[in-house]
């Protein structure tokens, strides 16, 4: 469960560096496909595949509740890496954007 959490973390962090490298690269142009993007990534880190495991019933059985952990594992790895990312963010420097 600690591995998951890790990679999911760590995958999370890769992509809001990803975004943060073509924001900079592409400027105020592209911004809102880039945070669509973002989104529809950390979401997918987020869910898939525990999440769909867990929702769908796969591999469950009494007592069983595995799926659950590493969805736990996942989404929490997500929130980390958001957690993280947000000690780098300057509102400011999007306020002298616009």
């Amino acid at each position: 469960m600690l591995a998951q959490y890790a990679s999911s973390t760590g995958l999370a962090v890769l992509c809001i560096f990803i975004f943060w490298a073509c924001g900079l690269a592409f400027g105020k142009s592209c911004i809102k496909l880039l945070s669509g993007l973002l989104a529809a990534m950390l979401l997918l880190i987020a869910a898939f595949p525990h999440g769909a495991e867990f929702a769908l019933g796969k591999h469950l059985q009494p007592g069983d509740s595995s799926a659950l952990l590493l969805l736990l594992a996942d989404a929490a790895g997500v929130i980390t890496a958001v957690l993280i990312a947000s000690f780098f963010f300057n509102p400011g420097r999007l306020v002298d954007e616009i």
